[in-house]
């Protein structure tokens, strides 16, 4: 009822998503972070935080949305680590999501996104090598 009236209140939105989190209700959450962006477009760890929701969510769909957002992260903040770490994971988790598809749809999804995933994986393991030995 408060953000019907106050849509513009980020930090209400902000807390909305993490009691969607506490419920397990990714899409709510996802739906929250979504709004926090529009208000925060800047903000590196929002982006994690939300590509975060989508590849625990699942589906090839959210994987391709994760992928989108902590890409999103890792430009605003080259030295963020953990949108580095769910880049990965965000990664590996469509690689996954393709191996469960059969016949066109996995064929579609092939050309769409596995080489770029693969080279996501390979690029953001080598980053965090890179970050690691200048520590």
């Amino acid at each position: 009822d408060y953000l019907s009236k106050h849509s513009g209140d980020i930090a209400a939105w902000n807390k909305m998503a993490e009691a969607c989190l506490a419920t397990s209700d990714f899409q709510g959450a996802a739906y929250c972070y979504e709004e926090v962006i529009l208000g925060c477009p800047l903000d590196s760890s929002i982006h994690a935080k939300l590509g975060e929701v989508y590849c625990t969510a699942g589906g090839l769909a959210n994987a391709k949305l994760a992928r989108k957002h902590l890409a999103q992260a890792v430009q605003l903040d080259p030295n963020n680590l953990r949108a580095w770490y769910g880049l990965i994971a965000a990664a590996e988790g469509y690689l996954e999501e393709v191996e469960r598809l059969s016949g066109k749809g996995r064929k579609e999804a092939e050309e769409e996104g596995v080489e770029v995933a693969k080279e996501l994986i390979k690029f953001g393991g080598e980053k965090l090598m890179q970050v690691y030995k200048e520590t």
